[in-house]
């Protein structure tokens, strides 16, 4: 009985105690701290801001110091930004890095510094910094560990370096800048699958053999030589090891190529495209499509898009893609796949019917062209769009169709069924219906032997 009463008067006493204590507020302060900037009045592109930064405060602990650059401080953007721990009051110093961007004039840029203190008092201070273009008095262009090279100043022609001499037989060149003010690093060029960019990871494809003149442009980041090759008028850009347009283009229109040796002579699908003795017309419906031209093997891959060129669904324009093994364009070594594939979408022939033709070839036949199908292999499925989202749900095979494929989960070859090497097999893809709850869509599939 006393252990029970010694208990209830120490829970008492805890009681009185919690009800007499307060959480303490936290104390805003009324101001930030006090801040002294010394900064670089002018800089290059690509090189550095300097500053120092006397930071002091007589009442708070300090935080951290920020600073930002901006092009232009209205949009509200910055370029570029740097941030200091300040756990103790005195003379900070640090650099901002000034970005070297395509197209951009010299002018005036804004530096904008903060102080803050542990209880969030802030103090700015803002900056002008004169920025220009950096004229360097050459270039260097290099392929691999042992060729090195000088690109000169083009006369009259303000940013552009032009090298003129023989090249290298393994030519995988990039660009580099000599160290900008003295401070900074080299500036690295090289290619990004589609165009000149500072670090670029690929070499650029300058389209020269042997020896000839490269030029570069520091300002526009342009380089020649380049193909030029248009289709319907439309100038080509260098993708991935291609040349692509994308080109609004109708059923029926004539397939016009410039820039090219004899497109006659080229690899075109038989059902994207149709031959005739006076050249190649267009046998799909009407859109935006994507014409890949692959000069080193001429050959022609043709792809549904929207009209700035990113890849069209099923939703929005009717496009399948067309991923898995044991199909393939333009020969079977270049199986589409799924991560990463080929995301090749059908050919629309008309309003709501697709197709897919080819001959049946072996796995490892890298040289027949028209090697659409593995004659001992299929597996693969229909795309809402370029990778994985919407798919098929149910697919309908015709009578023919069976005697080839099944549908398990994914098309594939019917058991016990082989495809006749080196025949010509069509499928078509109709009756598909729009996308249900669960984003799928169901179709029906024709497949036959020519």
């Amino acid at each position: 009985m006393n252990r029970i009463y010694k208990t209830l008067i120490a829970l008492s006493a805890l009681v009185a105690l919690s009800s007499c204590y307060k959480e303490p507020e936290f104390e805003f302060a009324q101001k930030g701290p006090d801040m002294t900037i010394s900064c670089d009045e002018s800089a290059l592109m690509g090189g550095k801001i300097d500053f120092t930064a006397d930071v002091y405060d007589s009442e708070y602990p300090l935080s951290v110091l920020n600073a930002k650059l901006y092009w232009d401080l209205e949009l509200g953007s910055s370029v570029s930004e740097i941030e200091l721990r300040t756990k103790t009051e005195g003379t900070y110093a640090g650099s901002i890095p000034v970005p070297f961007e395509k197209q951009l004039s010299d002018g005036i840029a804004t530096v904008v510094f903060k102080a803050v203190n542990t209880h969030l008092g802030v103090t700015y201070d803002t900056v002008y910094v004169a920025i220009n273009r950096p004229k360097f008095d050459n270039l260097t262009i290099f392929s691999g560990d042992n060729w090195r090279r000088t690109m000169a100043p083009v006369d009259g022609e303000e940013f552009k370096y032009a090298y003129t001499g023989s090249l290298p037989s393994n030519f995988k060149p990039f660009i580099t800048t000599p160290a900008v003010d003295g401070k900074g690093t080299e500036l690295t060029f090289g290619w990004n699958g589609t165009e000149i960019v500072l670090n670029g990871t690929q070499p650029i494809p300058f389209d020269v053999v042997g020896s000839g003149t490269i030029t570069f442009n520091t300002k526009t980041f342009e380089g020649t030589p380049f193909v030029d090759i248009r289709v319907n008028d439309v100038k080509t850009k260098p993708v991935n090891g291609a040349y692509r347009a994308v080109v609004l283009v109708k059923k029926g229109d004539k397939i016009r190529v410039t820039g090219v040796e004899d497109f006659s002579q080229w690899y075109v699908d038989p059902d994207h495209f149709r031959v005739e003795s006076d050249g190649v017309y267009f046998n799909a419906v009407d859109g935006y499509y994507s014409f890949d031209m692959n000069l080193d093997y001429k050959f022609v891959t043709v792809r549904r898009v929207k009209e700035d060129g990113s890849a069209a669904t099923y939703k929005d324009e009717g496009a399948i893609t067309f991923m898995g093994w044991g199909v393939a364009h333009p020969v079977m070594t270049n199986q589409f796949g799924w991560e990463n594939g080929a995301m090749v979408t059908l050919a629309e022939v008309e309003d709501g019917v697709y197709q897919f033709s080819g001959k049946a070839v072996e796995e490892k036949d890298g040289t027949t062209l028209g090697g659409a199908w593995r004659y001992d292999y299929l597996s693969f499925k229909f795309f809402g769009q370029a990778g994985w989202g919407a798919e098929y749900g149910t697919v309908t095979l015709t009578e023919r169709a069976k005697e080839w494929i099944a549908v398990p989960g994914n098309i594939e070859l019917a058991s016990g069924v082989q495809l006749d090497l080196g025949a010509e097999y069509v499928m078509t893809v109709t009756d598909c219906t729009p996308l249900d709850a669960d984003n799928k869509f169901n179709c029906t599939v024709d497949f036959y032997k020519k």
